[in-house]
């Protein structure tokens, strides 16, 4: 049973005294939250309190029981009322049931009456309460099925760097009637908008998509709902947002956008400090332009990583910017190393490989912002697709180094922040997974790496068959013995380099490699520049 609030007003304080003792509120599971003696004092406590029912006077000092019906009904305040009425007022009171109160009292009060009439009071305030739960349950199934339907449209969008995506979207998108049909969407001939939202919001409520949701929507419907057919996409990014139009309400629309912004930024008075973006395109005349509105609303929005500063951004701001290839930023070959590097736990080659990457970045930083956002997706889509099944959180990770980044430059430093502490944490997890007999071998290796030292005697040290050792290095070093050696002698030969002043002839030898210039041929064949370049840059 419902717990329900309930007011009683009377100018009769007796009256009142009387309704209290012969109510059974126990059983019917109320609580009187207010007594009091005149309309005015009883509106205000509706007001404060919402209660589900009022027992009210009909002829009350400032405010009689019907005008406070009327005005309890304006302000939408869904409270039932029983009236209390004297003999002389009983066929104005019998008159107000037609303003939806739950019954009428003639005084001097009944206590049978009474309890009668309270009992049909929360038979009719658990059925509403019933129906209006279902009713809100209902909308959201309805609003779930919706974005389910949806959600291959925002996929297709938001993966179209995929080829198989890339052609299917190509072929939905080349009219409004092909669009609706394979995504479930209603589009209409007209105008077309992307706006791209960027926050923090997410992380702030701990990640409760459903909640944001609920959130986003509304907003999004204020502004956008009277002129425009609207779709939207909700991440721990931020919301992405379809808009189609008649072009009579550009206008109309353009405001919506910045009254979006604000209203959206005053959720930080709720939620704490937040960040937030916005990243507009111009208005497309076409359906097949929606993915290109998509690609200028993203780019937009990461042109915050040059102005580095919140606020909306126009399209029209950012499109004259220098274009370079993404490819010129960070080459196929580079990603593959670095993709590499993570698969293989190389975490000294990924250090370096992100040093050049680092230090190039610098260059681009004023370049067209959607060119930063293709180098940075190449780099999530890479780690996806053959990093994130084993690891999600890296992913994620990954993702939100573009939420905390004012300049691409830095991006470039917390991704590799972010992918560095995973292989250190994957080093980790390796050497605690090593059996005994790699233990033992590796632990002979590092003690003996600068010796003469053969497979052989590795495999006897462990008291396993050579074979087996083998196979023990690949499956849990995921390298070779030889490979292994040659790793561990040339980290032990950086140390060197960067910390002595030993000449490279000494630490070959010290390193168990007694021919400098064969060492020197390995050091740059597996690390892409000589010891002597490496003394440059550590030492």
């Amino acid at each position: 049973m419902f717990v329900k609030k309930a007011i009683i007003a009377d100018d009769e304080p007796k009256i009142i005294q009387l309704i209290r003792l012969l109510g059974n509120w126990e059983k019917f599971g109320i609580e009187i939250v207010d007594e009091c003696h005149d309309g005015i004092s009883a509106l205000e406590s509706i007001r404060k309190h919402r209660p589900d029912l009022v027992l009210s006077d009909i002829k009350m000092p400032d405010l009689d029981g019907l005008e406070l019906i009327r005005i309890t009904r304006e302000e939408q305040i869904e409270s039932r009322f029983i009236l209390i009425s004297g003999y002389r007022h009983f066929e104005y009171a019998r008159s107000a049931v037609a303003l939806n109160v739950v019954d009428y009292l003639l005084k001097p009060i009944d206590e049978e009456v009474l309890n009668k009439t309270l009992e049909k009071a929360c038979v009719e305030i658990d059925q509403s309460r019933e129906n209006k739960e279902n009713r809100e349950q209902l909308e959201i199934i309805r609003a779930k099925q919706n974005r389910e339907k949806t959600a291959h449209f925002w996929e297709d969008f938001i993966f179209w760097n995929y080829p198989e995506r890339r052609e299917r979207m190509q072929e939905k998108l080349r009219s409004v009637e092909l669009c609706n049909g394979a995504y479930h969407t209603e589009f209409s001939e007209g105008c077309f908008m992307m706006v791209f939202m960027c926050s923090n919001i997410a992380s702030l409520l701990t990640r409760h998509y459903s909640f944001l949701e609920d959130e986003m929507e509304r907003r999004i419907d204020r502004y956008f709902g009277a002129y425009a057919l609207y779709y939207y996409h909700v991440s721990y990014l931020g919301c992405i947002v379809a808009l189609n139009f008649a072009p009579e309400h550009k206008k109309e629309v353009r405001e919506g956008v910045s009254a979006l912004y604000y209203s959206v930024r005053d959720l930080s008075e709720v939620y704490g400090e937040m960040y937030l973006n916005l990243g507009v395109s111009s208005i497309k005349e076409h359906i097949r332009d929606l993915k290109e509105a998509y690609y200028e609303a993203q780019s937009a929005e990461w042109g915050r990583l040059i102005t580095m500063q919140n606020g909306v951004l126009d399209y029209s701001q950012i499109a004259g910017l220098r274009k370079v290839s993404d490819t010129e930023i960070l080459s196929s070959s580079e990603l593959d190393e670095i993709i590499n590097c993570m698969k293989y736990l190389r975490r000294e080659e990924l250090g370096y490989v992100f040093r050049k990457f680092s230090e190039r970045s610098g260059l681009y930083g004023n370049c067209y912002p959607g060119i930063m956002a293709d180098v940075y997706f190449r780099i999530t889509d890479a780690v996806r697709e053959y990093i994130a099944d084993e690891n999600e959180q890296l992913l994620e990770k990954v993702n939100y180094c573009y939420l905390e980044a004012r300049t691409f430059p830095q991006l470039v430093k917390k991704i590799y922040g972010a992918l560095d502490e995973y292989v250190e944490g994957e080093q980790k997890k390796s050497k605690e997974k090593l059996g005994k007999p790699i233990k033992e071998a590796v632990y002979y290796i590092r003690k003996n790496y600068a010796q003469p030292i053969s497979q052989s005697d590795v495999a006897k040290a462990g008291n396993v068959s050579v074979t087996y050792l083998s196979r023990l290095f690949k499956e849990e070093l995921g390298v070779g013995f030889n490979e292994y050696l040659t790793q561990v002698r040339l980290e032990e030969s950086e140390k060197l380099l960067s910390e002595t002043a030993l000449s490279i002839k000494e630490i070959a030898a010290a390193v168990g490699y007694p021919d400098e210039k064969y060492y020197s041929r390995l050091y740059k064949k597996i690390k892409g520049i000589k010891p002597s370049e490496y003394r440059k840059i550590y030492g």
